[in-house]
């Protein structure tokens, strides 16, 4: 009972911090109560019902993909520097919900972007429908250690959707290929605060997982 409420208290305080107006938070505050769920989740739910585990994956934008496949060359180590080939890291939890599931998820993109989509979906046979926002904020790493980095890091945070698929092989392999893109307009206001959306190219990102628990049925 103790632990529910602590972890009630927590996702009450997270919610405000992350929504507020003033935009008054710590990187401290932010990453705590997403710890929290995480361990939530891996210590109150059934390995039956998430997966979690790290999760690699590159991407490229739409038009670079374009120029890179008209490209009459057949040498395919022109075709990946065509296309500008970013790399990610980071991890992913899925958590099924009434036949549905939520995927939050931590990656760093070429070391450069911090990107946390939230996707939304469901099973359509043994294919994966998935959609959502995410936000991408500079990646810095001093950002840890100083107050003023990490406000200058939450500052930049952008927000854009993805959708798309995936797949999983037996119970662990994960993978998903999902289109990149931005909201029409340059932002929105969102509980009293201006939230300006993402205005990079649209991209194609394909990643890789591995989960570190079963996850029960496919």
């Amino acid at each position: 009972m103790v632990i529910v409420l602590v972890m009630y208290s927590d996702k009450v305080k997270f919610k405000r911090i992350l929504f507020s107006p003033h935009n008054h938070i710590t990187m401290q505050k932010l990453i705590i109560p997403l710890i929290a769920c995480f361990m939530f989740c891996a210590t109150v739910a059934s390995a039956q019902m998430f997966k979690i585990g790290p999760k690699v994956g590159i991407g490229a934008t739409v038009k670079n993909l374009e120029a890179a496949t008209a490209d009459g060359s057949d040498n395919l180590n022109d075709k990946f520097k065509q296309a500008n080939v970013s790399t990610q890291v980071g991890a992913f939890l899925r958590l099924k919900v009434l036949g549905f599931f939520v995927q939050p998820e931590l990656m760093v993109t070429s070391l450069k972007d911090l990107d946390i989509p939230f996707m939304f979906g469901a099973k359509l046979g043994p294919v994966r429908a998935m959609a959502g926002p995410y936000i991408r904020m500079a990646f810095d790493r001093e950002a840890l250690t100083n107050a003023e980095e990490r406000e200058t890091m939450l500052q930049s945070a952008k927000y854009g959707y993805q959708a798309g698929l995936g797949l999983d092989l037996g119970k662990r392999i994960v993978i998903d290929l999902r289109y990149e893109g931005n909201f029409t307009g340059s932002s929105a206001n969102v509980l009293g605060a201006d939230r300006p959306f993402d205005s990079g190219d649209p991209q194609v990102i394909l990643t890789l997982g591995y989960s570190l628990t079963g996850g029960g049925k496919k």
